[in-house]
């Protein structure tokens, strides 16, 4: 009996062993799991502010027949600050709207030629500018974190002219006057929110009367050149 369960057993596994042969495993497929990560570069979207300062050239002409030379030209500095807001598009395309404010240092001790019973007399004065602003609209184009911009708006001014000769003194007292200005910059993302800028603006401000007691028919009229430098901070 034993020796058939062995004869049996020896002939069943040449088959068992045919059979295992035939079987191929097969393992289930990889996939690979691919994440895509969106790509976002700079936006100039956002509200703003920061500090400037800069050098302006102010050229003013005075219609009186109290004074010599009636065109007088202030170079000095100038300092304030900035806020806005920017809107970036698609298309790279930015849209803005901007505040400024700032101080423009003026000339002291000019000679001033003053016409006294119809005789010119020699004697000093003070251009004083004082505290000023604009709002503007900007348009520009993103290139990344640079920006390049035009800007244009409505811009205001302060300013006075004292004079005095030993009988006589000219005084205007602090006057506002009202202009337009128009300019283009560039801007700088350092970081996310650090930014610089540099500016330049051609301001105007037609002319303004005022009638005084030496001059009832006084007015003066004014144009700058301004160049500004800029250290913002992007929310």
């Amino acid at each position: 009996m034993t020796n058939r369960l062995m004869i049996c057993a020896v002939a069943f596994m040449p088959a068992a062993a045919s059979q295992a042969a035939d079987v191929v495993f097969t393992p289930p497929p990889v996939t690979d799991e691919v994440i895509v990560a969106e790509q976002t570069g700079f936006k100039w979207t956002g509200f703003y502010l920061g500090a400037l300062a800069g050098y302006h050239w102010t050229d003013t002409e005075t219609d009186t027949w109290r004074l010599v030379d009636k065109d007088f030209q202030l170079d000095n500095w100038l300092a304030g600050g900035f806020f806005g807001f920017n809107y970036q598009f698609d298309n790279d395309l930015v849209l803005g709207l901007e505040g400024e404010f700032d101080y423009s240092a003026g000339a002291n001790d000019q000679t001033l030629d003053i016409i006294i019973a119809g005789v010119p007399e020699t004697g000093t004065g003070d251009f004083d500018l004082g505290w000023g602003g604009s709002i503007r609209g900007r348009l520009g184009y993103a290139f990344d974190r640079t920006l390049v911009y035009a800007t244009g708006g409505g811009e205001v001014a302060t300013g006075s002219v004292t004079g005095s000769v030993p009988a006589y003194s000219l005084d205007t007292s602090e006057k506002v006057m009202l202009g337009w200005t128009v300019g283009a910059g560039v801007e700088q993302a350092f970081t996310d929110h650090l930014f610089g800028r540099l500016e330049y603006r051609y301001s105007y401000f037609p002319s303004v009367h005022h009638s005084f007691r030496w001059d009832p028919d006084f007015s003066i009229k004014a144009s700058q050149s301004l160049l500004k430098v800029g250290l913002g901070y992007k929310f």
